[in-house]
């Protein structure tokens, strides 16, 4: 079984809006699109945090510093089949990064990121709720609710 660690950015702007990027899964058994955070794989040799900071930089043209709050506040860990009938498990970490800017870069996408990655986009809370989109979590309502009301987990909790 293949093992891929990712680090992800929970990116909350001052209005508790998310920014999610619409993501096509097409390398999956059963392809998909949905709207996911910021993120991805680790290098090798990479901590989650240094591999955060890079895939930031790389995909939104922001560099993490002192101001940011970059706290680990979620994980997960599914199992992906890939079209190949190989099964991946995923360990997934998420980390809070507050943002004042609104304005991003994609300068920095990969190949990959330039062929699956489609739009990038705020959402508000009542906006996913309406919405009939999939996202990275089942659990997105309660992670952004939470988050909205301050209240930040002193532990990484695990979401669906």
């Amino acid at each position: 079984m293949l093992t891929r660690k990712s680090s992800r950015a929970i990116v909350l702007n001052k209005q508790n809006q998310i920014f999610l990027f619409r993501y096509t899964f097409d390398f999956f058994a059963e392809e998909d699109s949905i709207w996911i955070t910021p993120g991805g794989g680790l290098d090798e040799g990479e901590s989650f945090e240094e591999a955060l900071k890079r895939e930031l930089f790389e995909e939104l043209g922001i560099e993490l510093s002192g101001t940011n709050s970059m706290l680990q506040v979620y994980y997960r860990t599914p199992q992906y089949e890939l079209k190949s009938g190989e099964t991946v498990q995923s360990e997934e970490r998420f980390y809070l990064v507050r943002l004042d800017e609104t304005e991003f870069s994609y300068a920095g996408w990969t190949e990959s990121e330039n062929k699956r990655m489609t739009s990038g986009k705020w959402w508000s809370l009542e906006e996913i709720k309406t919405s009939g989109e999939k996202f990275f979590s089942e659990d997105i309502l309660e992670i952004l609710e939470r988050l909205s009301r301050g209240e930040i987990p002193k532990e990484p909790i695990e979401i669906a």
